[in-house]
């Protein structure tokens, strides 16, 4: 029986020692935007109070990226309401900035944890702090000749897929977790992936595989995914299986 030591509000992360349980809040469209015709000149002071608590750098609000961190950290869109391609667009026009694409301003990452939802942009409230994106591009430098290691990847494919003569390839199934046997779930596959067989699912051009639950996937899954991903699949699988225990655990 899972305990819920404290209650986990949305967009926090979870302490090692409690399951996520990691809401979908939902926002909803910006309904303010004609409320913002001039640029901000200064952040929420509760931003700039977490970005110093945090050592973040708020970027200058005479970027395009400082006005649209500005205007998604006001206290009525924060949370709540969500940006879209056509609300950048808009805002961008209003306050008199040029942009060839309004979004990605937007998309940038400011440092600050966001609800995730495709196509949509709303920082989470209370703000958090999310340096990710920041830190995997800082320092980011592969040694070693680029030629050679390209041309090692193309090699590995004329060997294995594009120079296989046609008669070494056998029918393979894209799914093999599943009794289906129809041409929807058969393709020819080269004898490479008789290496991965039962472990692994594909696409019909052999370019994506996904690893099988029971033969791969749950037995590596450390190899697969970090815990804060775990505890992300955790709990989508609960809302999706046994949302009345989520919900006797959110609210016991």
């Amino acid at each position: 029986m899972f305990t819920l030591e404290s209650k986990v509000e949305a967009c926090e992360l979870p302490a090692p020692s409690t399951l996520p349980f990691l809401s979908l809040k939902m926002t909803t469209p910006l309904t303010t935007l004609s409320s913002y015709t001039t640029k901000f000149e200064a952040y929420p002071s509760d931003l700039i109070v977490f970005a110093e608590a945090n050592t973040l750098k708020l970027p200058s609000l005479s970027s395009l990226k400082g006005q649209a961190l500005a205007l998604l950290a006001q206290p009525e869109i924060r949370g709540t309401q969500h940006i879209e391609r056509e609300h950048a667009t808009k805002f961008f026009q209003q306050i008199g900035m040029e942009t060839s694409d309004s979004i990605q301003p937007f998309n940038k990452g400011f440092g600050l944890k966001e609800i995730k939802v495709k196509g949509k942009i709303c920082l989470c409230y209370p703000f958090e702090k999310d340096t990710v994106n920041q830190e995997k591009r800082k320092g980011a430098v592969i040694h070693g000749d680029k030629d050679a290691a390209i041309q090692s990847v193309k090699d590995y494919y004329a060997k294995h897929i594009v120079e296989v003569p046609n008669s070494l390839w056998q029918v393979g199934h894209l799914d093999p977790t599943i009794g289906d046997a129809s041409e929807k779930n058969l393709a020819w596959q080269p004898p490479i992936q008789g290496k991965y067989r039962d472990r692994f699912k594909f696409d019909s051009s052999f370019l994506k595989m996904w690893p099988t639950a029971e033969q791969e996937l749950i037995p590596k899954i450390d190899d697969y995914y970090t815990e804060k991903e775990q505890r992300l699949l955790l709990d989508a699988l609960l809302r999706k299986f046994e949302p009345t225990l989520l919900d006797q655990l959110r609210h016991p």
